[in-house]
């Protein structure tokens, strides 16, 4: 895939997240896969999910407390009459009824409640995203670090593969005494080194992979592979300029902050509540039987249902002073909320403006250590050729081997460090 230097970013982004439309084995993931993958079934998103859905049902419930509470009721009374030291007559009494109640003032508790249940809701939403947003960029991170692990290792094969032609190449000049058995011995201990490297790399290769699948929330047994996407390695264009306190303003975290503040406000007026009176209706449909009486059960289930209405008046007279308690409690829970408020934000803010520094110094990075690679690669062509001729020898060619595979490495690996920052800054843009 050939572009120019003025791709942007967001194309190197494109790349990775389309490489999915491609034909694709059944081992290999692309990081749309993955994080499609991570959004079902990662851990940290399936808790936040859950308390999305308990705070949904608190606010049903409240929701439902407010309407009038109908139900019937019938009960069934034995009572006795001492009517001498030895004899007591016994009466039945059935009564039956159905009615309901409803709170016409409690100070607001009702509806303070619901505005309680209703900012935990959005906080727990607003979480849920935040937590999204953190799963998402964590396996962008997995996905990239297993990306380079790769490049680093198929770097380590092809170098220690060229060191070993090299060594090949000067074990016949040695056979036929154009070069000392040392030159030999030099380039046989750089290719074991190589060889290290090259096991190093695919250990780091397993651990990202191992990594990324606990994101995945992957059973440790599957077959995972991700696929390697086609992707230049020449740094996009700087980033426009951002508001970072817009961004953070925005920002799930910033919002779920917001909601708990509001939550806990309407939680002191709830607290408050509970010095007002609170009045209550009632109302239904009765009858009443006694034994005792001279009608007969069936005519009074029957013809003499009434009806019944009350009021109901009840006054705090005892506990003010636990609720002027409960009231600081919740007054020093909103001035907690508020000044986490302020810190996330404050935080968020300053992250963002090191996400976006860092991009800069990654860029720059980048360019810097692409210019040191071509110029070590250069230098390598020139050294090997000189090998070959005995103008240098094997310890000048391995120094310049090195310097080469120490550039092209810090090359790759600026460069990477450069796409996930721009990832970051990209997603906090909401791009």
């Amino acid at each position: 895939m050939k572009r120019n230097k003025k791709t942007k970013c967001s194309t190197l982004i494109i790349a990775l997240l389309i490489a999915g439309a491609l034909p694709s084995s059944a081992q290999s993931w692309t990081l749309e896969q993955c994080i499609s993958q991570a959004m079902e079934h990662n851990h940290d998103i399936r808790s936040a999910r859950a308390s999305l859905k308990e705070s949904e049902s608190a606010l049903r419930e409240l929701s439902w407390s407010l309407i009038p509470q109908i139900g019937g009721e019938i009960g069934h009374d034995f009572n006795w009459e001492r009517l001498s030291p030895y004899k007591l007559k016994g009466t039945q009494s059935t009564n039956a009824s159905i009615g309901g109640s409803i709170t016409l003032f409690n100070g607001l508790r009702g509806y303070f409640s619901i505005r309680e249940a209703g900012y935990s809701l959005k906080q727990a939403t607003s979480s849920l995203e935040g937590v999204s947003d953190a799963v998402t960029i964590n396996v962008i991170r997995g996905y990239l670090h297993m990306v380079l692990a790769r490049e680093l290792h198929s770097i380590a094969k092809y170098n220690c593969e060229s060191i070993i032609r090299q060594m090949e190449k000067c074990r016949k000049m040695v056979l036929a005494g154009l070069r000392p058995l040392s030159s030999l011995m030099e380039l046989e201990a750089q290719v074991a080194q190589e060889q290290y490297t090259i096991t190093a790399s695919a250990a780091e290769i397993e651990n990202s992979r191992i990594a990324l699948m606990q994101l995945l929330n992957l059973p440790y047994d599957s077959q995972f592979n991700i696929e390697i996407p086609a992707i230049d390695t020449l740094p996009p264009e700087n980033l426009p300029e951002i508001s970072a306190y817009s961004i953070a303003d925005a920002h799930p975290a910033t919002r779920a902050a917001r909601a708990a503040m509001e939550a806990d406000k309407a939680a002191v007026r709830v607290a408050a509540s509970a010095l007002s009176p609170i009045i209550t209706l009632s109302a239904g449909y009765g009858t009443y039987y006694n034994n005792a009486s001279t009608k007969k059960f069936n005519e009074q289930f029957k013809e003499h249902w009434t009806p019944f209405v009350g009021f109901t008046l009840k006054l705090p007279i005892t506990g003010s002073i636990a609720t002027a308690h409960r009231i600081k409690r919740a007054k020093s829970a909103l001035s907690r909320s508020s000044i986490t408020l302020e810190k996330t934000r404050r935080k968020l803010a300053d992250e963002i403006e090191l996400a976006v520094a860092e991009c800069h110094s990654c860029r720059s990075r980048c360019i810097a250590a692409e210019k040191s690679r071509k110029a070590s690669e250069e230098l390598l062509r020139m050294n090997e050729f000189k090998l070959e001729v005995g103008e240098i020898s094997a310890t000048d060619y391995i120094i310049s081997k090195n310097l080469c595979l120490k550039a092209t490495s810090e090359h790759v690996q600026a460069y990477f460090q450069y796409l996930f920052q721009r990832m970051i800054v990209e997603h906090y843009l909401g791009r």
